[in-house]
């Protein structure tokens, strides 16, 4: 998926979120479509972004793919599952970042340290320059220490979830960062 850039002033604003415990329920190395779960206000979440119009890009470590738990082409299939139950929902996935390096992967080339597994922020930094998102006016949400410090890194607001209820802290961030953009839907 690539974006069209016509100028500086057009960049906006995103919201980056973990996948596992942020979005849905972490079995542990969640990867089985039948295994899909929301988090609580997870779908609601990302209705009220994609009202707002708001661009939501997903952010995950991947380290099962290293450890050889799955292949990416099955967690493409559950990633594609979760973004066609965010469209059923009313939301919207823009784009989705994966980092399947981990220090135990079966490979040498996947053990090697990467600047795209959190809490390195590459991820966000890539999928920022191919969607023209500032950074500043964005915000990262994640379950762990090490998506905050990704988010942190990047240069955005960052937010530790508690898995409790994604929508109110949807509700927070679009008050602290997007009233603008909640306004403007809403009218």
């Amino acid at each position: 998926m690539t974006s069209v850039v016509t100028s500086a002033s057009d960049r906006r604003g995103a919201v980056f979120l973990d996948r596992d415990n942020t979005l849905n329920v972490d079995h542990g190395y969640t990867w089985r479509v039948e295994d899909f779960a929301w988090m609580p206000g997870a779908p609601e979440a990302l209705a009220s972004w994609h009202r707002a119009g708001i661009a939501c890009f997903i952010v995950t470590n991947q380290g099962g793919i290293g450890k050889g738990l799955y292949s990416a082409d099955q967690m493409q299939a559950f990633n594609a599952h979760l973004c066609a139950e965010a469209a059923r929902a009313g939301g919207h996935i823009t784009d989705i970042a994966f980092c399947p390096h981990h220090p135990d992967a079966i490979t040498d080339a996947l053990r090697t340290p990467s600047p795209c597994r959190k809490p390195e922020p590459g991820m966000i930094l890539d999928l920022a320059e191919r969607w023209n998102i500032d950074l500043a006016a964005s915000v990262m949400i994640g379950d762990r220490d090490s998506d905050v410090a990704a988010g942190r890194a990047a240069g955005c607001h960052a937010y530790l979830f508690d898995g409790s209820d994604l929508a109110a802290l949807a509700d927070d961030v679009m008050a602290r960062h997007f009233a603008d953009r909640e306004a403007a839907a809403n009218a």
